[in-house]
């Protein structure tokens, strides 16, 4: 099986145009060192969660049934790699011990078979594999707790499109680190699917594709613009490329160059050659000797709607206290701001994304607090949203650093197609720094020094992202 890895480590380049035996069939992670947390604030400490139970499986007509003792939520995605798979994780839920038929074989819904195992154990979370077939390359599935049926209906959405492999295997050709990125070349027209799973590592799947041993591969020095490209023949009809790519830049959304798609590019951005286009309207509030940097940044909700509420707090309340306090830090260090809003308005979803284009901002940052329906209050935590890949790594520092500078639980980064993440056409992320139905959760968030410290977090994010 051929494998090409091409890496840059201190001063040697590394290229091996044969096989390498025994290779990692994946680039590990980065590990990151946290942040020391700032102790609680006084009076307020984050209670333990119950965990929900898993019990069983269900093939249904509409779908697989996970059956669960209470409401529960679920984060479902697709994994693209061969062979294809729709993973679907279920928070603060553990495996009962009379859960003893963990796997089915099934033959609907472009399916093979449905496993449930426990993931992790802290924080808790089951997880089912759905294994779809291997020419079920397009289905798109929805999972979500159904409190009449008792669990979690992972069911498909739309229809259902079947598309195997057509024809012979493609010849990769090669691989050039150009200025705009990494073009790929090939004999025939490419077949290409992407995801990025962590902010460091990007995986390309090629099929029906082979890995020749004339394949012909870029030289990674120090000043390249990824750290390492790992290229290997994953089976007989798929080819996988993993870069590595390191903080200072950002990757595109994949294009071909020619219209038999024989050339494939990965667009790479270093942070100084980044470009924004510029709009006509021109809406942001200058500060003198600013460093030129402009963000939007969004309180979620406001006016006529209150967002989520709990004992007569409301989220648009909360989120505006935390954006104003950011503000004030960003300004604070010559950062151009716009405000979405700056008291108690209802700017659109559609709104929010205009003022981003026309206040030429570089980055969009929205704030919102979370709930957890079902009657449940013991859930408690941070969740970060994204939509396209160049939002990836700004999601994941900030993350990084409200988990870290909050001491609140990690309850993971997460994609998802929400309006104004995925409108957006520069980086966005959405960030849900805590739970209006946790009690403690909430009393935090009431406190200024609680919002203050979430505000000093994204600040320090930021400072992290743009160096």
């Amino acid at each position: 099986m051929n494998r090409w890895l091409v890496g840059y480590t201190g001063f040697l380049a590394l290229l091996l145009a044969t096989p390498v035996l025994g290779a990692p069939s994946a680039i590990a992670p980065p590990r990151y060192i946290s942040q020391i947390p700032i102790p609680p604030i006084p009076g307020i400490g984050f209670p333990g969660s119950r965990s929900m139970q898993v019990t069983g499986i269900e093939a249904r007509g509409d779908g697989f049934l996970i059956k669960t003792s209470g409401a529960v939520r679920a984060d479902v995605r697709r994994l693209e790699e061969l062979p294809p798979r729709i993973i679907v994780d279920i928070e603060d839920s553990e495996l009962s011990s009379s859960f003893t038929n963990r796997s089915i074989d099934v033959n609907q819904f472009g399916t093979v078979r449905v496993r449930v195992g426990q993931f992790q154990d802290n924080p808790a979370i089951a997880r089912t594999v759905v294994e779809l077939a291997p020419d079920n390359l397009r289905s798109t599935w929805d999972a979500r707790y159904v409190p009449e049926l008792g669990g979690v209906l992972i069911r498909p959405t739309g229809t259902i499109t079947y598309t195997p492999p057509v024809g012979p295997n493609v010849n990769l050709q090669g691989v050039q680190l150009t200025e705009d990125g990494l073009v790929f070349t090939s004999e025939q027209p490419l077949r290409v699917a992407a995801n990025w799973e962590n902010p460091n590592e990007f995986r390309l799947v090629f099929s029906p594709a082979f890995l020749p041993d004339s394949f012909l591969g870029p030289t990674i020095d120090a000043n390249s613009p990824i750290d390492n490209l790992n290229i290997a023949q994953r089976d007989d009809h798929t080819v996988v490329a993993l870069v590595q790519v390191p903080p200072g830049t950002r990757v595109g959304d994949l294009r071909p160059l020619d219209s038999s798609r024989r050339r494939i590019l990965l667009p790479l951005l270093r942070r100084n050659a980044i470009e924004r286009p510029v709009s006509p309207i021109d809406i942001y509030d200058e500060v003198p000797n600013g460093n030129g940097f402009r963000i939007t940044i969004d309180a979620g909700h406001g006016g006529k709607d209150s967002g989520a509420q709990r004992d007569g707090v409301n989220e648009k309340d909360l989120t505006l206290g935390i954006i104003r306090r950011l503000n004030n830090r960003l300004r604070g260090l010559n950062f151009y701001t716009t405000m979405t809003r700056s008291g108690d308005t209802y700017p659109t979803l559609a709104d929010r994304v205009r003022i981003t284009n026309g206040s030429k901002s570089q980055l969009f940052i929205s704030v919102h607090t979370n709930y957890m329906d079902g009657g449940r209050n013991d859930i408690y935590g941070i969740e970060t949203y994204y939509s396209h890949t160049d939002s990836a790594r700004l999601a994941y520092i900030l993350h990084r650093n409200i988990v870290a500078k909050t001491g609140a639980p990690d309850r993971r980064v997460r994609i998802r197609n929400l309006y104004v993440t995925k409108q957006n056409s520069v980086p966005s992320v959405l960030l849900e720094v805590g739970f209006i139905t946790n009690v403690e959760e909430r009393n935090r968030l009431l406190q200024p020094a609680y919002q203050d410290l979430i505000a000093e977090a994204i600040t320090q994010g930021l400072i992290e992202y743009l160096k």
